[in-house]
């Protein structure tokens, strides 16, 4: 798979699951801050933050991760985390949720 503007192939997956649901987001979206955080995707008016989780990078409880999304939701953040099979087998339920939250934060 051509990954194109995407670093991994479910983050692929999802952004293209994403445009073709008509879900505006960015891509590797900066954090300016002092530990430089790039979102996989946001939302930045609604301070959505999409994370696509490969099982290996991302193991459940991941303290780096802890401490990100500690950071972001102390800043207003809502993150949503899919893990990669989750990505890979069922993106309509990822896309569901994501619009969920769209809908729940307008």
């Amino acid at each position: 798979m051509d990954r194109g503007l995407y670093k991994t192939d479910i983050e692929g997956i999802m952004g293209l699951s994403l445009q073709n649901e008509g879900i505006y987001v960015i891509s590797q979206f900066p954090i300016r801050c002092k530990y430089g955080y790039i979102l996989d995707f946001a939302i930045p008016n609604q301070k959505i933050d999409i994370e696509c989780d490969g099982e290996v990078w991302h193991q459940l409880g991941n303290k780096k991760d802890k401490n990100r999304d500690g950071y972001l939701k102390s800043r207003g953040w809502i993150i949503l985390r899919f893990k990669g099979n989750d990505i890979k087998n069922n993106i309509q339920n990822c896309i569901n949720k994501i619009k969920g939250a769209i809908k729940e934060n307008v």
